[in-house]
């Protein structure tokens, strides 16, 4: 074995060991320079995944955090803003609770994955919305109409930036649409993909709805190791960890305890797998079952298992696609009549589930508590069933496909059906450090509240406005690295149309004595293009 337990190459640090074995470590800084720490984060492929639910009208008592849990304020653009750790106490049926719908089981709502969540409230539109499908990304179609001044949602800006993908030559698809067949994606993309002077595209992108077809266009083909399985390469370099562990001087008390779990966890994942880590991706046999086969079943309309099924055969397919580098960004809009799901006992039924549920769901009482279930139930089994499965992907570096990344969750509206108030935002993953994770965050101008009216019911008083769900847009890209060269606007430093409320709805705020100018002044619009506040690292 080599009197030299560890070595560099192109700034990464490994240990090598009998037969020529070699393990990534984690960066240490006490060997390891900030300035090639820095370096070396900024070298790992980002992800980016973004999941669009329908309608809203999670009653803010239901989707939030108490206000207790707000420890900090910030005077930021024209208000104060506040945030507070994440925190999901255990109740008695063993659930992680964050507020109703942001509960899980802790055994997968643990409080390492809630320290890489972020979870944003206080985001509105800058105008009246309605009904939508893009404008969670960027593309502010009020009442599913195309936009007065249109823009490419965020997702096809990263796919088509050089930044994002310095080289497509492993790659089969920039991005990929997930979407019921019938219905818009919620995704568009320029006449000439990529050049932001041809225009934004009349149409959506197509989408894809059979995970079977996403894994011919991803995975089928695609190189997997082979061979015979070699021996767990922990065992190969136990010497030079210990050497390194014990005999190092430089070796600060922190990273001791840094590289230690990390030898832990790479063990224990090795165990879990059966398998050894090797270079390239593993690339499972093509499954089965495709989820349509779930979707035309005569019982999957109010089976919320089969509901959930059905999109977590999609995420077995993309999180093994993006582990592997074939495609890097995808998005997911949820539609629950073209897709004939709710995640409750109740089947959408065509409109009804708009009709009878969403829209008297105002009022507490049964219809809320379907709202809720559909959410929560949609939020701690698919979107964290996805975060999940980039989280046991290891980056090589000591953490993981999930820290490389930012996966998404919005929805249509705010807490009332319609209005654009309070767009629900949570994250998973800081994108390769470039956000801070592990808070709460709200924008909201609780000086400044909105009027309701007769179609907002219960949720009459409590609603706010707060800053711009365009600075999110910009949030988003400069995570992934784009540069705002390539986004920022010529009316704002941020991304997206520099809308105004609709003079029908000034109402809105005119009732309460104020101005929809007011409301969003132009220094909140001068803030666009920076990170929300708090999410700086």
């Amino acid at each position: 074995m080599s009197d030299t337990p560890v070595f560099r190459l192109d700034r990464r640090m490994f240990l090598r060991g009998a037969g020529g074995a070699a393990l990534a470590l984690p960066l240490l800084p006490s060997l390891l320079s900030p300035r090639e720490a820095k370096a070396q984060s900024g070298q790992r492929p980002k992800c980016f995944v973004h999941f669009r639910t329908p309608h809203g009208a999670i009653f803010g008592a239901n989707m939030w955090p108490t206000d207790a849990a707000l420890t900090q304020s910030l005077f930021y653009a024209d208000h104060d803003v506040r945030r507070g750790d994440l925190a999901a106490p255990t109740n008695a049926n063993g659930d992680a609770v964050i507020s109703r719908v942001l509960t899980a089981r802790s055994s997968v709502l643990t409080p390492a994955l809630l320290a890489k969540m972020n979870i944003l409230r206080g985001l509105d539109y800058p105008m009246y919305m309605g009904h939508n499908f893009g404008a969670p990304l960027g593309y502010y179609d009020y009442d599913k109409q195309r936009p007065g001044t249109p823009r490419a949602t965020i997702d096809q800006v990263m796919a088509h930036s050089p930044a994002f993908y310095p080289s497509v030559a492993s790659v089969r698809k920039r991005s990929v649409a997930i979407a019921g067949s019938g219905t818009s994606s919620g995704t568009w993309g320029y006449n000439t993909p990529g050049v932001r002077s041809s225009g934004v595209a009349s149409s959506s992108i197509s989408g894809t709805e059979s995970s079977l077809s996403l894994f011919d266009t991803l995975l089928a083909g695609a190189s997997s190791p082979g061979g015979t399985p070699r021996s767990p390469v922990v065992d190969k370099v136990l010497e030079s960890y210990r050497r390194l562990r014990n005999g190092n001087g430089r070796l600060s008390s922190e990273d001791r305890v840094r590289l230690d779990q990390h030898i832990d966890a790479v063990a224990e994942l090795q165990r879990r797998l059966e398998t050894t880590t090797s270079a390239g991706c593993q690339v499972p046999p093509r499954p089965t079952t495709d989820n349509l086969s779930l979707r035309n079943s005569g019982t999957f309309a109010g089976d919320p298992a089969k509901n959930v099924e059905y999109f977590r055969l999609i995420n077995e397919v993309l999180a093994v696609a993006m582990n592997c580098g074939v495609c890097r960004i995808a998005t997911i809009s949820i539609d629950e009549n073209i897709q004939n799901l709710t995640f409750t006992p109740r089947a959408p039924q065509g409109e009804d589930w708009h009709n009878n549920v969403v829209h008297p769901s105002t009022v507490p009482g049964t219809n809320q508590d379907l709202v809720v279930q559909f959410n929560q139930v949609f939020f701690s089994q698919v979107f964290l069933d996805l975060v999940s499965r980039f989280e046991r992907f290891s980056n090589g570096a000591g953490g993981t496909l999930l820290d490389d990344s930012l996966l998404a969750w919005g929805q249509e509206n705010g807490n009332t059906p319609h209005f654009s108030f309070s767009l629900p935002v949570v994250t998973a993953g800081s994108a390769g450090g470039a956000l801070k994770t592990g808070s709460y965050c709200d924008y909201r101008n609780i000086t400044r509240k909105v009027s309701g009216d007769s179609s907002t019911g219960a949720e009459s008083n409590f609603i706010w406005s707060g800053l711009l769900h365009n600075q999110w847009l910009g949030t988003a890209l400069q995570a992934m690295g784009i540069p705002k060269s390539e986004w920022s606007e010529t009316d704002h430093p941020g991304y997206g149309w520099k809308a105004t409320y609709q003079s029908t709805f000034e109402y809105l705020f005119t009732n309460k004595g104020y101005t929809s100018a007011q409301a969003y002044p132009a220094s909140m619009w001068q803030k666009t293009g920076e990170l929300l506040p708090f999410l700086s690292p």
